[in-house]
Parts: C-alpha cells; structure tokens; sequence
C-alpha cells in the first residue's frame, strides 16, 4: 500500500505539466468545464429552508444558437447521483456530455449540486466541520429541502410555470420523493426522466453488494460507530489523490492499466459499454467522488436492506419527534401525478430491470415511456461516448413533442 502511495504522488510530481496539457479539464471547476467547450454558463444560489447554499449552473443555450422564448427553450433541471456532482453531466467533450447534448437540442439548462458535496458546502450559518451539525442531513433533507429550492429557482429565473426534471441515480429516487411528500410541486414538473432509475437498489450486485453485506452483519457496530462519532463527511473530492490513479488508468504501469480500471468499474457498476472512454479517466477521478454525509450513505443503505423506500430510521424518540410516529413512514408514490419515463441499462448492477420491475412499477402510474439501453451499465448513461444516440437524442425529442403540444394549448 505504501509503495502505491509513493508511486501516485511520484506521478503526480514528475509529470504535472503534460497530465494538464493531456487532461486540462482534471484541473479545472465546473464553471471553467463548461466553458471550455464554448457554452455560457451562469451561477444561481439556491437557498434552502433550513440554511443551505448550494451552486447551480445555467446553460441558457448551446454554442450556436441565441436564447428565444422560454415556450421554445424549456427549463430542464438536472440532478446528479451519489457521489458525484453536477460535474457528471459535462465530463466530456460536447458529443458525449448530457447537459450540452440538451443544451445544443435548444434546452435552458439547470444543474443542482446537492447538499455536501464540493459545490454545496456553504451555510447560512454552519460549517463542514467534522461532526458539524451541517453533515446532518439525509436523502429526505435532499429531497424535501435542496429539490423544492432549486425547482423554485428554475422557475423564479426562467419565468416558466414548470420544468424538465432529469435525475441520474440519486436524482431519480429525489426526484420521486420530492413529488410524494409535496405533491403540490406536481405542477411544476412537466414530466420525470429518470436515468438508472431507484427504486430500492435491493437487487444490487457485485462490490455494492458485498458492502451491503457486511453493513448487515455488522449493523450492531454500524449503530455504534452512528452515535458515538454522529454525521460526518464521508469520501470527499481529493483530485490531488484520485487524478493520478487516472493517469496510471491510461496504461501508466503494468500492473495499473486499463484493464484493471476496468475491472474496477465493471465490479462496481457492471460491465461498462464498449464506448467507454479509459483515455478521460485522471477528468472523471478529479470530479467523482466528491463528499456526502455518512447519514446519507446509511440512509440508502435502510433502503436496501429493508427493500422499501422510507425515511431515515432515527431511533424511536427522534422518529416520534420528526413522524409522530415510533417507525419512519414511507413515501406515498401514489402522490406522484407528472409523466414519468425510465431509461435503463442491462448492464446495470446497481439499479437494474428486477428493481425497476419489484418496486418502481407496481408503486407509480402505470402510463410509463422510456427505453432501455442493453449494453450500458450504471455510469455509461453519463459518459459513453455513444450516449447522444442511445438516450440523450431520444429523450430530448420526447420531451420537444411534449413541449411543443403545450405550446399549443
């Protein structure tokens, strides 16, 4: 361990000037990302009922094209998975990144950084210290607090009386759960478009599956390690340490290549597609992953283990304090009242066709659109190089069509 350590930051340290002519966006913000390919980007805060602020960048309109009426450019909202911020949609270059394929479609586009992660660590008044009262917050705060503040803000800056709303991972069960506990923010959604769609994740394979195992025989301690040290930052965005693993992902040594990166991938998402692009590697490790909660990871992690999508089990006395109740509820699906479309991988190990079949299904209206992609696994859908064509071309004439019957009315 310690020799790969050595051998990581001697990578770092020899070669720093070529890994930035090779990879300059591993070096870069978010902002600069976007602008790098020639797309104007803007930057809102997005204030939370209870003192969050969170960044989220605007791409009015693509490269060539002026913005014209907001009936003709749409708001879509995009919201990011776990791990992961904002940053997942705009990793490639314009061909291959979702938010720009979207905003080339004639799209206004909106992109949430949650709560935690390197793009939402501001407050009111709290600090991410380590056991800061700011890390205590769990995928119901997401949903219930960031979601309707950002919904509001696309709203508030476009004009528009409702929006697109594009979840990845994460973002899909936010997505639903934002529409099950406020069913009045219905009418400001147009239509759900749920990429790698949650439902439970209680199919899960692989090393997420291996972890989930051990969280179950060692929950004793788990519920130990939740009280004694309390909510805290878990797997933050160090692209100091992440950015030459990508480098030696490229082929840098003989025992870290690209095979095994890819194996790594393929043990933790699936089998990644053919189009998957290795060379960009030391870009996605400097951007992913980039900080949560640990109440955030052991809330996903209740709703894994116990197959059924609720709020965080607290303990009785905080249960009775927050629900009224000893046991947390669960969401009311039956809330959700906006079209909803599903895209998903066969590849997929994280959220997969059994999950999508077993919970989201038989819980939501039943007048479902989407597709399903054979080859892709749970992070292709974000940066296959051949994602235009297999979901974000298809998705955005979905949405033109539903758009344009509105604009008539």
């Amino acid at each position: 361990m310690r020799g790969l350590i050595f051998l990581i930051a001697l990578e770092g340290l020899l070669q720093p000037s070529r890994a930035e002519a090779e990879d300059p966006e591993a070096y870069m913000d978010a902002i600069d990302m976007i602008r790098r390919w020639g797309y104007p980007a803007e930057l809102y805060d997005v204030v939370t009922k209870d003192g969050y602020i969170l960044d989220m960048y605007r791409i009015p309109h693509g490269r060539f094209a002026e913005a014209n009426s907001s009936c003709n450019r749409p708001a879509i909202l995009m919201v990011h998975g776990m791990g992961v911020t904002s940053t997942e949609y705009f990793m490639n270059p314009p061909e291959s990144s979702p938010a720009f394929i979207l905003a080339d479609q004639g799209f206004d586009i909106f992109l949430l950084n949650l709560r935690g992660t390197t793009y939402g660590k501001r407050h009111m008044t709290l600090t991410p210290d380590f056991g800061s009262k700011f890390w205590q917050y769990t995928v119901d705060e997401q949903a219930n607090y960031d979601c309707t503040a950002a919904i509001d803000k696309v709203l508030e800056v476009t004009g528009q009386k409702s929006t697109y709303w594009i979840g990845n991972s994460l973002g899909t069960i936010l997505g639903f759960m934002t529409l099950a506990d406020n069913p009045e923010y219905n009418s400001k959604i147009k239509s759900l478009h749920q990429v790698g769609p949650v439902g439970t994740v209680h199919t899960v394979k692989g090393l997420t599956r291996f972890g989930l195992f051990w969280y179950r025989t060692l929950k004793p301690i788990v519920d130990w390690y939740r009280k004694t040290l309390g909510s805290h930052e878990i797997l933050p965005q160090w692209p100091w340490l992440y950015r030459p693993l990508g480098q030696l992902c490229k082929g840098g040594l003989p025992f870290l290549g690209p095979e095994i990166c890819y194996d790594l991938f393929f043990f933790l998402m699936g089998p990644p597609a053919k189009t998957f692009n290795m060379s960009r590697a030391a870009t996605y490790l400097s951007h992913f992953p980039c900080g949560s909660s640990s109440w955030n990871f052991l809330h996903l992690a209740q709703l894994v283990t116990r197959g059924k999508v609720e709020h965080m089990d607290h303990n009785p006395e905080e249960n009775m304090r927050r629900y009224g109740q000893v046991t947390p509820p669960p969401y009311n699906y039956s809330n959700i009242d906006v079209p909803i479309y599903l895209y998903w991988g066969r590849n997929d190990w994280d959220t997969n066709g059994p999950d999508i079949e077993h919970y989201i299904l038989p819980n939501i209206r039943k007048d479902l659109g989407g597709l399903e992609v054979p080859g892709y696994n749970h992070i292709d859908f974000a940066i296959a190089t051949d994602c235009a064509e297999k979901v974000w071309n298809p998705m955005a004439e979905i949405m033109r069509n539903e758009n344009n019957r509105m604009c008539e009315r």
